[in-house]
């Protein structure tokens, strides 16, 4: 047993413990006090590096010159001139002791940036750019926005058809399936597009889709003139006459409001009634082309071969616009009925310049004496192809209860624009040879896809629905216009000159024959500038243009049990979307004199306005029209997702598979 007999010891061995931990601290306290932290050095700064600079550029003019004449190089799309200025000074010859002076004579072309001397010859030239321009532009949004405002959470909302969306975007495609495609001809190809797209004109002209309902189709060697959904007409639609009242600018949920007044205002407790403003819909899809298409532009050809001209022009608007009141808001249906607008407009102008007229002023007549040969050995390809595509899914789910507050929920309002604009800009010529075929084709596809099937419905004691309310409004807009050369213009049979010429160029032998010097469709071009293709010539301007948007809105409307929703300013709105297409092709290869062509001429010209109007259910499966690819990848949605049966697809509120994107912001 151990144990402390001694306190005396205890009590000095605990002080002496206490002793040493109060020294601990005091020396601790010391060692702080005297501890300082080192000071921070001063920077090192580099020295201020001091330029002079001098504002003034000093420069020394030279000295006066008077009648200085001043004439600007040609101007080319290459960077260079087709052929140098040439200035000759009188030669002189000596003949059996005579001098006599003796001059070159200049030859001048009708076009710029040509003047040769003397008529030896042949001069060559640098030929024309080949340009193919091939652009995609594709625009893919979702937008499914969930919107619970209050404490009701329905268990399951069915309301998104996608079966119906499915079948109608097939009809729709339907329309110009035969006449797109996704794969861009090469030169191998180019023969057998042009011929394909022959027979789709043919035989849409004599197929059933000329007795379709709602589907217009004109086919003739050449159209003329302004259509306008089917009807020729002779004045054009304005889209400002048309575009949604939610999308012009200036109006209501389109720009804040502005202040007027700065005075303050007093509002009771009485007067606050509460507001709820909903805006699902308002969506703008634009697709736009511009081509301007000046390529070998010449004022006389010559064909070995054969002509085809082809001018197509397909538009289809397709939409579906049902919706359903349940409830209280089945006093709305006679006050919401669909309000639409589908516009076709396409114009086909052709110009035929008329040909050069003699001189009338007395003076002797001028021929060629001379020509600039440009050389194209094979095919020469001037293609522009262009597609856009706009795709968009704004289906919102709206569940709201009325708190007497103000409230305002905007899930709408996106937009997609593609834009393209392409000039097409080389060398022009007085006269263009041809060893093969010519090939001018000019084709605009225009399809828009709405589905705006929304969904009313109230529940929770709500009664009658009372407020604003909109569900249609909704604008489908095509504008297309092709302005291209006169196919009629065209004599059969090539002049022998122009034969002995073009047998001269295969051998190669360049000189210009006889026949030309007198050509009396050439008067008044002293100097020819000659472009000759030994293959055919391919001239191609395709657009397409797709807009697709699904919004079908659901909207359910509760009342909270402690507020009296009777006196809520209600506003709701899940239309007013714009789908615009507009395409402008303007061929400007036309000519002014006479063409001749060694085969035939071939002209067709196709022109279908569709308005496809879905109002019933989607037939069973198996049934439709197969979709373009673009369509199925923005319409397969939920393809790693298990599906219930039939049309509608179930939605689970919440749901972590679908954007709570209220605000049109990014959550990370």
């Amino acid at each position: 047993m151990l144990g402390f007999g001694d306190q005396i010891s205890e009590s000095i061995a605990h002080f002496a413990g206490y002793f040493h931990a109060s020294i601990e601290a005091a020396r601790a306290r010391i060692e702080y006090r005297e501890f300082k932290a080192a000071p921070e050095g001063e920077p090192h700064l580099n020295g201020i590096l001091a330029v002079e600079t001098s504002p003034d550029q000093q420069f020394d003019p030279g000295s006066y010159q008077p009648s200085l004449h001043y004439m600007p190089t040609p101007w080319s799309p290459v960077g260079e001139v087709m052929m140098p200025w040439v200035s000759a000074d009188p030669i002189e010859l000596d003949s059996h002791g005579v001098r006599i002076p003796h001059h070159h004579a200049h030859l001048h072309s009708s076009g710029s940036g040509f003047s040769i001397s003397g008529p030896s010859g042949p001069y060559f030239g640098q030929g024309p750019s080949e340009t193919s321009v091939v652009l995609k532009q594709t625009s893919h949004l979702q937008d499914n926005d969930v919107v619970i405002m209050g404490t009701t959470v329905p268990v399951n909302l069915d309301f998104a058809d996608d079966a119906a969306f499915a079948h109608l975007s097939a009809n729709a495609f339907s329309i110009s399936d035969a006449f797109t495609t996704d794969h861009v001809p090469g030169a191998g190809d180019m023969a057998q597009f042009f011929a394909n797209e022959t027979a789709n004109i043919h035989a849409a002209a004599d197929g059933p889709l000329a007795t379709t309902p709602g589907v217009t189709v004109v086919a003739a060697s050449s159209i003329d003139g302004l259509y306008v959904n089917g009807v020729e007409t002779t004045t054009a639609p304005v889209i400002d006459d048309y575009i949604p009242n939610l999308l012009r600018p200036g109006e209501a949920g389109n720009s804040p409001g502005t202040i007027t007044t700065t005075e303050p205002a007093v509002i009771n407790s009485e007067d606050i009634v509460g507001s709820v403003t909903l805006h699902a819909g308002g969506n703008l899809m634009v697709n736009e082309v511009i081509l301007n298409s000046v390529n070998s532009v010449g004022a006389h050809f010559a064909v070995a071969g054969n002509y085809y001209h082809i001018d197509a022009i397909v538009q289809t608007n397709a939409y579906s616009d049902t919706d359903t009141f349940e409830n209280g808001f089945t006093g709305q249906q006679s006050l919401c009925q669909p309000s639409t607008n589908a516009m076709n407009i396409a114009n086909f102008a052709h110009h035929m310049d008329s040909a050069q007229s003699a001189d009338a002023s007395g003076e002797a007549p001028v021929f060629p004496q001379n020509w600039q040969i440009t050389v194209v050995s094979g095919d020469l390809i001037q293609m522009n192809w262009i597609s856009q595509y706009n795709f968009m899914s704004d289906n919102d789910t709206h569940v709201l209860t009325s708190s007497g507050v103000y409230t305002t929920i905007v899930t709408g309002g996106n937009m997609q624009v593609n834009s393209a604009s392409f000039a097409d800009l080389c060398k022009s010529f007085d006269l263009v040879m041809i060893g093969g075929h010519l090939y001018d084709g000019n084709f605009i596809f225009q399809t828009n896809i709405l589905f705006d099937n929304d969904k009313f419905t109230t529940g929770g004691g709500a009664g009658e629905y009372s407020g604003a309310l909109s569900s249609s409004d909704n604008l489908l807009w095509n504008s297309a216009s092709i302005q291209s050369g006169d196919s009629t213009n065209w004599v059969t049979g090539l002049p022998s000159h122009y034969l002995e010429a073009m047998n001269g160029f295969a051998n190669g032998h360049y000189n210009m024959p006889d026949g030309f010097h007198s050509d009396q469709t050439l008067q008044g071009i002293e100097g020819l500038r000659v472009l000759y293709i030994s293959g055919s010539v391919y001239d191609l301007n395709y657009v397409q243009q797709v807009n697709v948007l699904g919004d079908a809105d659901y909207v359910a409307h509760y009342e909270d049990a402690l507020t009296s929703s009777s006196d809520t300013v209600w506003d709701i709105s899940t239309g007013s979307n714009a789908l615009i297409n507009v395409a402008s092709i303007v061929d400007s290869d036309s000519h002014s004199g006479s063409s001749y062509v060694g085969g035939g001429v071939y002209s067709d010209a196709i022109l279908i306005q569709a308005e496809l109007v879905d109002s019933h259910p989607a037939p069973a499966a198996g049934q439709g029209q197969p979709l373009a690819n673009e369509v199925v990848a923005f319409l397969d949605n939920d393809a790693d997702t298990p599906t219930n049966d039939g049309h509608g697809s179930s939605l689970h509120v919440p749901d972590t598979s679908h954007s709570v994107d209220v605000m049109q912001t990014v959550l990370a």
